[in-house]
């Protein structure tokens, strides 16, 4: 499950996992002063990191099937995957919390005028067509 790279390293060429994070570092020296340097994360981080994008795609296979079992509306899916939480959609949104939470529920999404449902689309940056009929299986990240 863990799809790591072994990749060599810029210094010292030793081997060390590689995880598409990067971290920024700072050092102080007398004679140059302040200096920066990207580089890839201690294995500590890298491993906080990955069980937290683990839980993440736990929590969208959670709502793929309350999705697809017709418990809850393909914006809660979209909602999860852009990593939102209801008070911070609602503020994209420009509503209330409660009527987000409406949304979210099948009754409420088929209920939506045209108008709500390009205005959700455009905030997960995806057509109406895909926010009605989304591809749960093929999408995950």
């Amino acid at each position: 499950m863990d799809t790591v790279k072994e990749e060599k390293t810029e210094t010292g060429g030793e081997e060390q996992p590689y995880h598409y994070n990067r971290e920024l570092f700072y050092s102080f020296d007398k004679e140059k002063g302040y200096s920066q340097r990207v580089d890839y994360m201690i294995p500590e981080n890298q491993t906080i990191i990955r069980q937290q994008w683990d839980l993440v795609e736990e929590r969208l296979k959670g709502i793929r099937y309350l999705v697809t079992s017709g418990k809850r509306s393909p914006i809660a899916w979209y909602m999860e995957k852009a990593l939102m939480e209801i008070p911070m959609l609602a503020g994209y949104m420009e509503m209330s919390a409660w009527r987000i939470r409406w949304h979210i529920t099948p009754m409420g999404f088929k209920q939506l005028k045209p108008r709500i449902l390009e205005k959700y689309a455009a905030l997960f940056g995806i057509t109406v067509e895909a926010l009605k009929h989304p591809d749960l299986e093929n999408n995950l990240r």
